[in-house]
Protein backbone atom coordinates (compact mmCIF):
# COMPACT_ATOMS: atom_id res chain seq x y z
CA UNK A 1 0.00 0.00 0.00
CA UNK A 2 1.71 3.42 -0.91
CA UNK A 3 0.45 6.22 1.32
CA UNK A 4 0.24 9.66 0.44
CA UNK A 5 1.58 12.74 1.91
CA UNK A 6 -1.31 14.06 3.62
CA UNK A 7 -3.13 10.73 3.63
CA UNK A 8 -6.64 12.28 5.36
CA UNK A 9 -9.57 10.94 4.17
CA UNK A 10 -11.35 14.63 3.46
CA UNK A 11 -14.43 15.26 4.83
CA UNK A 12 -16.47 16.68 1.94
CA UNK A 13 -20.46 18.37 1.26
CA UNK A 14 -22.77 18.02 -1.18
CA UNK A 15 -26.19 19.15 -1.70
CA UNK A 16 -29.48 19.26 -4.26
CA UNK A 17 -32.92 19.28 -4.10
CA UNK A 18 -33.61 16.34 -5.70
CA UNK A 19 -32.35 13.07 -5.37
CA UNK A 20 -30.58 12.69 -8.69
CA UNK A 21 -29.04 16.58 -7.97
CA UNK A 22 -27.74 15.86 -4.91
CA UNK A 23 -26.04 12.85 -6.06
CA UNK A 24 -24.57 14.54 -8.93
CA UNK A 25 -23.19 17.09 -6.87
CA UNK A 26 -21.56 14.60 -4.86
CA UNK A 27 -19.82 12.71 -7.54
CA UNK A 28 -18.33 16.37 -8.67
CA UNK A 29 -17.47 17.07 -5.11
CA UNK A 30 -15.65 13.82 -5.14
CA UNK A 31 -14.07 13.41 -8.28
CA UNK A 32 -12.62 17.06 -8.06
CA UNK A 33 -11.57 16.85 -3.84
CA UNK A 34 -11.53 13.04 -3.54
CA UNK A 35 -8.34 11.30 -1.97
CA UNK A 36 -6.51 9.34 -5.02
CA UNK A 37 -4.33 6.45 -2.98
CA UNK A 38 -2.94 2.76 -3.96
CA UNK A 39 -5.70 0.45 -1.78
CA UNK A 40 -5.23 -3.71 -1.42
CA UNK A 41 -7.97 -5.98 -1.82
CA UNK A 42 -9.82 -7.52 -3.57
CA UNK A 43 -11.66 -4.67 -5.65
CA UNK A 44 -8.55 -2.96 -6.06
CA UNK A 45 -5.59 -4.53 -5.85
CA UNK A 46 -3.28 -2.32 -4.91
CA UNK A 47 -4.89 0.18 -8.16
CA UNK A 48 -5.55 3.76 -7.77
CA UNK A 49 -9.25 4.48 -5.98
CA UNK A 50 -10.92 7.77 -4.96
CA UNK A 51 -12.64 8.26 -1.72
CA UNK A 52 -13.80 10.79 0.95
CA UNK A 53 -15.95 10.78 3.92
CA UNK A 54 -19.47 12.59 2.65
CA UNK A 55 -22.45 13.95 3.53
CA UNK A 56 -24.99 14.77 1.18
CA UNK A 57 -27.91 16.92 1.63
CA UNK A 58 -31.20 16.16 -0.23
CA UNK A 59 -33.72 19.76 0.83
CA UNK A 60 -37.06 18.18 -1.26
CA UNK A 61 -36.45 14.28 -1.71
CA UNK A 62 -39.99 14.35 -2.48
CA UNK A 63 -39.41 16.13 -5.71
CA UNK A 64 -40.62 14.71 -9.10
CA UNK A 65 -37.09 13.97 -9.99
CA UNK A 66 -36.19 10.49 -8.70
CA UNK A 67 -33.80 9.43 -11.19
CA UNK A 68 -30.95 10.79 -12.99
CA UNK A 69 -29.89 9.69 -16.75
CA UNK A 70 -26.78 8.77 -15.88
CA UNK A 71 -27.31 6.02 -13.41
CA UNK A 72 -25.97 2.38 -14.55
CA UNK A 73 -29.61 0.51 -12.89
CA UNK A 74 -33.15 0.16 -14.75
CA UNK A 75 -36.52 1.36 -12.96
CA UNK A 76 -37.06 -2.10 -12.76
CA UNK A 77 -34.57 -2.47 -10.94
CA UNK A 78 -34.87 0.77 -8.75
CA UNK A 79 -38.56 -0.77 -7.91
CA UNK A 80 -36.94 -4.09 -6.94
CA UNK A 81 -34.70 -2.28 -4.61
CA UNK A 82 -37.64 -0.01 -3.09
CA UNK A 83 -39.46 -3.34 -1.97
CA UNK A 84 -36.37 -4.67 -0.72
CA UNK A 85 -36.35 -1.98 1.69
CA UNK A 86 -39.46 -2.47 2.68
CA UNK A 87 -39.00 -6.21 3.64
CA UNK A 88 -39.63 -7.87 0.23
CA UNK A 89 -36.75 -10.23 0.74
CA UNK A 90 -36.70 -10.69 4.07
CA UNK A 91 -37.13 -14.35 4.01
CA UNK A 92 -34.34 -15.09 1.41
CA UNK A 93 -31.92 -14.16 4.92
CA UNK A 94 -29.41 -17.25 5.97
CA UNK A 95 -27.69 -15.54 8.93
CA UNK A 96 -25.84 -19.19 9.83
CA UNK A 97 -22.31 -18.59 10.06
CA UNK A 98 -20.62 -20.18 6.64
CA UNK A 99 -23.77 -19.72 4.83
CA UNK A 100 -23.06 -18.36 0.76
CA UNK A 101 -26.31 -16.78 0.65
CA UNK A 102 -27.44 -13.55 1.51
CA UNK A 103 -26.15 -12.97 5.42
CA UNK A 104 -28.63 -10.12 5.87
CA UNK A 105 -31.25 -7.77 4.19
CA UNK A 106 -30.83 -4.44 5.77
CA UNK A 107 -34.84 -4.11 6.07
CA UNK A 108 -34.43 -7.70 7.48
CA UNK A 109 -32.00 -6.08 10.37
CA UNK A 110 -34.05 -3.15 11.00
CA UNK A 111 -37.53 -5.32 11.60
CA UNK A 112 -35.79 -8.75 12.98
CA UNK A 113 -32.60 -7.34 14.74
CA UNK A 114 -31.43 -10.49 16.89
CA UNK A 115 -31.14 -8.67 20.73
CA UNK A 116 -29.89 -10.53 23.66
CA UNK A 117 -33.63 -11.50 24.45
CA UNK A 118 -34.98 -12.16 21.05
CA UNK A 119 -35.77 -10.73 18.01
CA UNK A 120 -36.43 -6.73 18.21
CA UNK A 121 -38.61 -4.84 15.64
CA UNK A 122 -36.61 -1.67 15.33
CA UNK A 123 -39.39 -0.36 12.86
CA UNK A 124 -42.13 -0.65 14.33
CA UNK A 125 -40.42 0.38 17.98
CA UNK A 126 -39.39 3.75 15.36
CA UNK A 127 -42.92 4.81 14.32
CA UNK A 128 -44.20 3.75 17.65
CA UNK A 129 -41.45 6.23 19.32
CA UNK A 130 -42.24 8.85 16.84
CA UNK A 131 -46.00 9.27 17.26
CA UNK A 132 -45.88 8.82 20.93
CA UNK A 133 -42.82 11.00 21.78
CA UNK A 134 -42.01 12.99 18.42
CA UNK A 135 -39.23 15.20 20.33
CA UNK A 136 -37.23 12.71 21.61
CA UNK A 137 -33.95 12.14 19.50
CA UNK A 138 -33.22 8.49 20.55
CA UNK A 139 -36.07 6.88 17.46
CA UNK A 140 -33.43 4.60 15.60
CA UNK A 141 -32.64 1.74 13.82
CA UNK A 142 -29.52 0.17 13.55
CA UNK A 143 -28.45 -2.75 11.45
CA UNK A 144 -24.47 -3.56 12.64
CA UNK A 145 -24.44 -7.56 15.03
CA UNK A 146 -21.08 -7.72 16.32
CA UNK A 147 -21.28 -11.41 16.85
CA UNK A 148 -21.87 -11.63 13.03
CA UNK A 149 -20.58 -8.44 11.47
CA UNK A 150 -17.30 -8.39 12.74
CA UNK A 151 -16.18 -11.73 10.88
CA UNK A 152 -18.30 -11.25 8.14
CA UNK A 153 -17.09 -11.59 4.37
CA UNK A 154 -19.79 -9.17 3.65
CA UNK A 155 -21.19 -7.06 6.68
CA UNK A 156 -24.00 -4.42 6.17
CA UNK A 157 -22.92 -1.09 4.94
CA UNK A 158 -26.08 0.49 6.35
CA UNK A 159 -25.30 1.22 10.03
CA UNK A 160 -28.24 3.50 11.32
CA UNK A 161 -31.22 4.85 10.62
CA UNK A 162 -32.35 8.06 12.80
CA UNK A 163 -35.29 10.18 12.77
CA UNK A 164 -37.40 13.63 14.28
CA UNK A 165 -40.60 15.02 13.57
CA UNK A 166 -40.78 18.91 14.23
CA UNK A 167 -43.73 21.00 13.99
CA UNK A 168 -43.78 23.46 11.48
CA UNK A 169 -46.06 26.15 12.88
CA UNK A 170 -46.68 29.06 9.83
CA UNK A 171 -48.06 25.63 7.68
CA UNK A 172 -49.42 23.41 10.26
CA UNK A 173 -47.89 20.82 9.45
CA UNK A 174 -45.09 18.15 11.18
CA UNK A 175 -41.72 17.61 9.71
CA UNK A 176 -39.88 14.17 9.14
CA UNK A 177 -36.30 15.12 9.38
CA UNK A 178 -34.13 11.80 8.49
CA UNK A 179 -30.64 10.92 8.88
CA UNK A 180 -28.80 7.86 7.79
CA UNK A 181 -24.99 6.76 7.84
CA UNK A 182 -23.27 3.88 5.50
CA UNK A 183 -19.69 2.67 6.65
CA UNK A 184 -18.68 1.88 2.93
CA UNK A 185 -20.48 3.24 -0.35
CA UNK A 186 -19.98 2.54 -4.03
CA UNK A 187 -20.68 5.51 -5.33
CA UNK A 188 -21.38 5.43 -9.24
CA UNK A 189 -23.35 1.84 -8.74
CA UNK A 190 -25.17 1.99 -4.63
CA UNK A 191 -25.28 4.96 -3.85
CA UNK A 192 -28.69 6.52 -6.08
CA UNK A 193 -30.48 3.67 -5.52
CA UNK A 194 -29.34 3.58 -1.76
CA UNK A 195 -30.78 7.20 -2.13
CA UNK A 196 -34.34 6.70 -3.63
CA UNK A 197 -34.49 3.15 -0.96
CA UNK A 198 -33.84 5.52 2.14
CA UNK A 199 -36.50 7.70 0.70
CA UNK A 200 -38.86 5.28 0.17
CA UNK A 201 -38.24 4.41 3.96
CA UNK A 202 -38.74 7.60 4.96
CA UNK A 203 -41.85 7.88 3.03
CA UNK A 204 -43.33 4.91 4.63
CA UNK A 205 -42.42 5.85 8.36
CA UNK A 206 -44.45 9.40 7.60
CA UNK A 207 -47.40 7.67 6.56
CA UNK A 208 -47.82 4.98 9.23
CA UNK A 209 -47.02 7.77 11.71
CA UNK A 210 -49.66 10.16 10.51
CA UNK A 211 -51.88 7.12 10.16
CA UNK A 212 -51.51 6.81 14.30
CA UNK A 213 -51.01 10.67 15.20
CA UNK A 214 -54.07 12.58 12.48
CA UNK A 215 -50.86 14.55 11.84
CA UNK A 216 -49.80 16.23 8.86
CA UNK A 217 -46.97 15.07 8.09
CA UNK A 218 -44.32 16.16 5.32
CA UNK A 219 -40.93 14.46 4.74
CA UNK A 220 -38.39 16.85 5.30
CA UNK A 221 -34.76 16.77 4.13
CA UNK A 222 -32.92 13.60 4.03
CA UNK A 223 -29.27 13.59 5.28
CA UNK A 224 -27.01 11.08 3.70
CA UNK A 225 -23.43 10.50 5.08
CA UNK A 226 -20.67 7.97 4.75
CA UNK A 227 -17.68 7.07 5.83
CA UNK A 228 -16.15 5.95 2.97
CA UNK A 229 -17.76 7.30 -0.10
CA UNK A 230 -15.66 5.78 -2.95
CA UNK A 231 -15.06 4.91 -6.43
CA UNK A 232 -13.05 1.45 -6.20
CA UNK A 233 -10.24 1.18 -9.15
CA UNK A 234 -12.69 -1.28 -11.05
CA UNK A 235 -15.25 1.29 -11.01
CA UNK A 236 -12.97 4.13 -12.56
CA UNK A 237 -13.91 3.69 -16.13
CA UNK A 238 -17.83 4.54 -14.34
CA UNK A 239 -16.62 7.42 -13.26
CA UNK A 240 -15.13 8.55 -16.31
CA UNK A 241 -18.01 8.34 -18.69
CA UNK A 242 -19.92 10.27 -15.96
CA UNK A 243 -18.21 13.15 -16.39
CA UNK A 244 -17.34 13.10 -20.21
CA UNK A 245 -21.56 12.96 -20.37
CA UNK A 246 -21.51 16.02 -17.88
CA UNK A 247 -19.19 18.01 -18.96
CA UNK A 248 -20.85 17.94 -23.01
CA UNK A 249 -24.16 18.23 -21.33
CA UNK A 250 -22.84 21.46 -19.45
CA UNK A 251 -20.88 22.57 -23.34
CA UNK A 252 -25.14 22.24 -24.87
CA UNK A 253 -25.94 24.55 -21.86
CA UNK A 254 -28.63 21.95 -19.99
CA UNK A 255 -29.30 22.60 -16.73
CA UNK A 256 -28.84 19.83 -13.99
CA UNK A 257 -32.32 18.85 -13.90
CA UNK A 258 -32.42 17.85 -17.46
CA UNK A 259 -29.90 15.21 -16.62
CA UNK A 260 -32.27 13.64 -14.42
CA UNK A 261 -35.73 11.91 -14.55
CA UNK A 262 -39.43 12.61 -13.08
CA UNK A 263 -41.26 9.41 -11.75
CA UNK A 264 -43.88 9.08 -14.33
CA UNK A 265 -41.18 8.29 -16.84
CA UNK A 266 -39.33 6.43 -14.16
CA UNK A 267 -42.09 4.22 -13.04
CA UNK A 268 -45.56 4.34 -15.15
CA UNK A 269 -44.02 2.38 -17.88
CA UNK A 270 -41.97 -0.13 -16.10
CA UNK A 271 -42.86 -3.95 -15.94
CA UNK A 272 -44.02 -3.94 -12.16
CA UNK A 273 -45.23 -6.96 -12.46
CA UNK A 274 -41.99 -8.65 -13.51
CA UNK A 275 -40.26 -7.85 -10.63
CA UNK A 276 -42.94 -8.43 -8.44
CA UNK A 277 -43.16 -12.18 -10.22
CA UNK A 278 -39.66 -12.85 -10.03
CA UNK A 279 -39.54 -11.85 -6.14
CA UNK A 280 -42.24 -14.07 -5.59
CA UNK A 281 -39.99 -16.92 -7.22
CA UNK A 282 -37.09 -16.64 -5.23
CA UNK A 283 -39.31 -16.35 -2.11
CA UNK A 284 -40.57 -20.07 -3.09
CA UNK A 285 -37.20 -21.14 -4.05
CA UNK A 286 -36.20 -19.56 -0.21
CA UNK A 287 -39.29 -21.62 1.37
CA UNK A 288 -38.50 -25.04 -0.28
CA UNK A 289 -35.09 -24.72 0.63
CA UNK A 290 -35.76 -23.99 4.65
CA UNK A 291 -38.73 -26.64 4.70
CA UNK A 292 -41.13 -23.70 5.43
CA UNK A 293 -44.96 -24.81 5.16
CA UNK A 294 -47.47 -23.45 2.55
CA UNK A 295 -49.34 -21.33 4.65
CA UNK A 296 -46.42 -19.49 5.69
CA UNK A 297 -45.56 -19.04 1.84
CA UNK A 298 -49.35 -17.65 1.11
CA UNK A 299 -48.82 -15.40 3.91
CA UNK A 300 -45.34 -14.24 2.77
CA UNK A 301 -46.26 -13.70 -1.04
CA UNK A 302 -49.60 -11.35 0.44
CA UNK A 303 -47.21 -9.46 2.18
CA UNK A 304 -45.16 -8.80 -0.82
CA UNK A 305 -47.96 -7.90 -2.88
CA UNK A 306 -48.86 -5.25 -0.45
CA UNK A 307 -45.23 -4.03 -0.31
CA UNK A 308 -45.30 -3.51 -4.26
CA UNK A 309 -48.31 -1.57 -3.65
CA UNK A 310 -46.81 0.28 -0.60
CA UNK A 311 -43.86 1.59 -3.00
CA UNK A 312 -46.41 2.35 -5.91
CA UNK A 313 -48.43 4.45 -3.49
CA UNK A 314 -45.11 6.35 -2.28
CA UNK A 315 -43.86 6.32 -5.81
CA UNK A 316 -47.14 8.03 -7.79
CA UNK A 317 -47.50 5.39 -10.05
Amino acid sequence: MVIKKGANLPVLHAQGESIPEAWENSVIELYSKGLRWHREGPKDKGQINLDSTMTIEITNPDSDLIMHKYMTCTPEALFDYQMEILGAKDSWVHPEEGSTKWPYHYHERFASYPGTKGLIDQVESMIEGISEEPWKRRNQMITWVPERDITSRDPPCLQSFWGMLIPDEENESHVLNVNYHFRSRNVMIASPMNMVGMWTLQSYMRDEIAKRTGLNIQNGRLVDKSDSYHVSSQDQKILRGFIERLNKSNERGEEPGERCLDKEISFKYMDKKGVVSKIIEQTKKEFKEKGLSKEGLENEIEKIQNIANEVSKINGY
